[in-house]
């Protein structure tokens, strides 16, 4: 049997050189349209920040200091039964919110997350405009969120089973964006702040100091500000391949952008009138897999990672947003030359 808290109280608490490609291995990008169409926000993008803030395209850390002291944290446990634990777990692996961080990471916000927490229908969960130090991870029910436009309580969203809300005020410490009201009786976890700041952002911290070294040594990224690099990685994913696994498929359709972290990757293509394939080797640094993006097309080659590789990953629909998909057009037929 579960146990459940009441909403009680908590109801009223209102992150080497370019690739050495060649014509021969992945063709010319010139002899393809570009595709300049915008995709949608990926799921493990950035959200975008309130209305309350001046624009930023980053998250960022609280900072410390004379006034604001760095003291050891401890992070709360809760019980929770096995199944809870990796339906939270599942949830939170899905979620950009928590990418930067480990498996390990992930568990110990799990076990600090409060509830399950019952919320009766028509319940005021966040109310637009407080002041909020928590996010919630929806399991059970339907929250719908409310904006005053013009002085109208407008609906502009309905969080299901498996969403987060309330994270707003954490990334960017300022007031709530929106108020959330329960449509039915739902059920909700609860992380505090502390926590946050302590696992996630730190988490996020760490990824952007490793990966940072890593894009400065790839041209495309050399000329960037510290700002529009970080929102990069915010929106990058690390992803290991095993020796001999692939990464993409010569003529499949693409969705994702690589730069190599770490080891090698071998690339190979199959020509028709050739009895073996062309075959090159990626190292770290380089980075593959941005022709069919910009270009729409099919894969051009087979990439196999050679040994453990380390990958960054950043989706078809951020890559398009967050880079200028011209002038790496440009780049790339440069290097075809």
């Amino acid at each position: 049997s579960r146990r459940l808290a009441s909403w009680g109280t908590v109801a009223q608490r209102s992150g080497c050189t370019h690739s050495r490609e060649n014509p021969a291995m992945y063709g010319d990008p010139r002899d393809s349209d570009e595709d300049d169409e915008e995709g949608e926000l990926a799921p493990d993008a950035p959200p975008p920040p309130p209305k309350c803030l001046r624009p930023r395209g980053s998250v960022s850390a609280e900072a410390y200091g004379i006034w604001n002291q760095r003291v050891p944290f401890t992070p709360p446990v809760y019980e929770k039964a096995d199944e809870q634990i990796s339906e939270l777990m599942a949830v939170l692996s899905t979620s950009f919110l928590f990418g930067s961080c480990d498996a390990g990471g992930l568990q110990t916000i799990v076990l600090a997350m409060k509830g399950p927490l019952v919320v009766e229908a028509g319940m005021t969960i966040i109310q637009e405009g407080a002041s909020g130090d928590h996010l919630y991870v929806i399991t059970e029910g339907l929250m719908d969120c409310y904006k005053d436009i013009d002085g109208v309580p407008t609906c502009v969203k309905t969080c299901q089973p498996g969403d987060l809300f309330g994270e707003l005020a954490l990334l960017y410490n300022c007031p709530r964006a929106a108020s959330v009201v329960s449509r039915d009786t739902s059920v909700v976890w609860e992380l505090d702040r502390e926590t946050f700041n302590n696992i996630v952002m730190e988490a996020v911290q760490r990824k952007r100091a490793q990966c940072s070294a890593v894009l400065r040594r790839v041209p495309l990224f050399a000329e960037m500000s510290t700002g529009e690099l970080e929102t990069i990685i915010d929106a990058l994913k690390v992803e290991t391949f095993a020796q001999g696994a692939t990464v993409i498929t010569q003529g499949e359709f693409g969705n994702a952008f690589y730069i190599i972290h770490e080891g090698q990757a071998v690339a190979s293509k199959v020509v028709p009138e050739q009895a073996e394939p062309i075959t090159f080797l990626h190292q770290a640094g380089d980075y593959f897999g941005e022709l069919a993006l910009i270009t729409s097309q099919p894969r051009a080659a087979t990439v196999v990672a050679e040994g453990t590789c380390k990958l960054l990953s950043l989706n078809s629909s951020s890559f398009k947003r967050l880079l200028d998909v011209s002038d790496l057009l440009e780049r790339s037929t440069a290097r075809y030359k």
